[in-house]
């Protein structure tokens, strides 16, 4: 298959040197433009024209990450409502709120996996989301959950970032509450800007095929500003921020972690509350890098084509593209896991109930 080219080909038509034999005459060239105009309607439209059993395998990909992250995260969301608090734990604002974080979170890979996943499947294998409104909502229902799921997690290592402070500022349940209801919100309404610039982008194959891909159209100057400004605004400044405040959420707890007990100012309940608090934010910790991580491909693919002009045979760049969105799309699995090895009580109750299911 010919290199990736954003023009028609048509050298494999009659040499234009020929019709322009006389470059005087205007004869000749009408010719060249009408030729130029068969050339451009006579392409035929190929859907994602990739090798099937590549199409496969990102589906059985998704389908298995989907799988996972979705029953694990409803696992996770039955385990939480179930779950009772311990009263010595109450006093803690952060373990009061610590349910209400995951349940938010859980919330949101739900909805990634059991209706983004579904929508990915569905495009890889039919053509139906590859321009118009079809590409756009598709997009948008996508973006919107990975957006939320975003929103969440700076929410969550914000309150921990300045928790951890030498003056520690904490939430109550009210103020979390409303933190959680605006990142859902904002998450709704930030995904309408990369969805609007969306719609289904043209490339020529050959010199007789070409085919349509749902992403957003940058050939506008509009949409190049709304595309870079999502994704700083959303993307780039937000991972950094989070990286860097949970490197020293995580140097403040090891500290803490390591000081000697002082029998005057601690005892049992205080020593166990703290053993919490630094599970649970390590549980955050980790969710939050591995949550980040996955978006950087994406990024560094995207810079390499801009910056590089690259051009890429389509089924590389198809193969490349969807590898970075299954890494992104895998992030609701990789979180059921981390929450499984991590957190003990849940491998309880899901060892317990799977004894009185048998």
């Amino acid at each position: 298959m010919a290199g990736l080219v954003k023009y028609v080909d048509i050298s494999a038509m009659e040499p234009a040197s020929q019709l322009l034999s006389n470059p005087n005459s205007t004869d000749n060239q009408s010719s060249v433009t009408n030729s130029t105009a068969v050339a451009i309607t006579s392409l035929g439209y190929v859907f994602a024209p990739a090798d099937f059993s590549i199409k496969l395998v990102f589906v059985v990909l998704f389908a298995i990450f989907g799988v996972i992250g979705l029953v694990g995260n409803i696992l996770i969301l039955y385990f939480l409502s179930k779950k009772k608090s311990v009263p010595f734990l109450q006093s803690s604002p952060f373990l009061r709120n610590f349910n209400l974080y995951m349940k938010s979170l859980a919330l949101s890979e739900i909805l990634v996996t059991s209706i983004g996943g579904v929508l990915i499947c569905i495009e890889l294998m039919y053509d139906v989301f590859q321009n118009g409104w079809p590409c756009k909502i598709r997009r948008y229902i996508s973006g919107t959950f990975s957006v939320i799921r975003a929103n969440n997690l700076i929410v969550i290592s914000t309150e921990r970032f300045l928790s951890t402070r030498d003056v520690p500022k904490t939430f109550s349940g009210s103020n979390v509450r409303k933190l959680v209801y605006t990142a859902w919100l904002s998450g709704f309404f930030m995904g309408l800007f990369p969805a609007a610039t969306t719609n289904g982008v043209r490339y020529d194959i050959n010199a007789t095929h070409y085919t349509m891909v749902c992403k957003p159209d940058t050939s506008y100057l509009p949409n190049r500003v709304i595309v870079v400004g999502f994704v700083l605004i959303q993307v780039v400044i937000p991972s950094i921020a989070l990286i860097c405040m949970n490197i020293i959420i995580a140097r403040r707890i090891w500290k803490g972690s390591k000081r000697r007990i002082d029998i005057q100012r601690d005892n049992a309940i205080k020593a166990r509350m703290r053993s919490h608090q630094i599970k649970k934010t390590s549980l955050i910790i980790i969710v939050t890098i591995a949550s980040v991580l996955p978006y950087s491909t994406i990024l560094y693919y995207t810079a390499f084509v801009a910056v590089a002009e690259a051009s890429l045979d389509f089924q590389e760049d198809f193969v490349i593209r969807h590898f970075s969105r299954a890494l992104v799309f895998s992030v609701s699995a990789t979180n059921f896991i981390i929450y499984l090895v991590q957190m003990k009580d849940f491998r309880v109750f899901l060892l317990k109930h799977l004894r009185c299911s048998n």
